[in-house]
């Protein structure tokens, strides 16, 4: 049975309220929604509650659900207005370059090694930090397109705006991430 038939199947059950069948859904589409929900609200705490919560809402709305639409995208928009309601109700931006305690993180130095190289996870702390600096659209933009891996029809349908003005979004936000990035001292194609 190809891939695509057991979503169908699986969604169909949860549509009729079948809960078990609803936990295998989440146990596939945890790890994506998590993401998501990390990189806006930038907290590992937070982002949890609010894989939770996008979870339930989702339950709770699968009557609404168009099975003829790609599941992955309709769960991601309920993530991401769960997200922004979210850090609307906390009424101050949370920033990746700051604890919330407001104290600097520490970060590695990009320098330390001997080859003058970041190494993959230095890199990786290094754009996140970047990715808390630039703009709350770029950052989303950014979080759907290079870390989640969706198009941009998909994306413009979870963002409710035109394709052209996603890729538009992408391409500034890369130029601004790279930007951000040599600020830091850290050179990235």
């Amino acid at each position: 049975m190809p891939v695509r038939k057991v979503e169908r199947e699986l969604l169909r059950k949860c549509r009729a309220g079948d809960w078990e069948a609803y936990e295998a859904v989440v146990r596939a589409y945890e790890p994506r929604v998590y993401s998501l929900a990390l990189g806006l609200v930038r907290d590992p705490d937070d982002a949890r509650d609010m894989t939770q919560e996008t979870f339930i809402r989702a339950f709770q709305a699968m009557d609404l659900y168009d099975p003829d639409r790609p599941f992955l995208g309709w769960v991601l928009g309920i993530c991401r207005n769960r997200c922004i309601d979210f850090l609307r109700q906390v009424r101050h931006p949370v920033r990746l370059d700051r604890e919330r305690d407001g104290r600097k993180p520490q970060l590695p130095d990009p320098g330390s090694r001997s080859d003058g190289e970041a190494s993959d996870g230095e890199l990786r702390t290094l754009i996140w930090e970047a990715l808390g600096r630039i703009g709350e659209e770029h950052r989303e933009v950014l979080v759907l397109k290079d870390m989640q891996g969706l198009e941009y029809a998909e994306i413009a349908r979870i963002l409710n705006i035109p394709q052209g003005t996603v890729a538009s979004r992408v391409y500034y936000a890369r130029r601004s991430l790279k930007e951000t990035l040599e600020s830091m001292g850290v050179s990235y194609p």
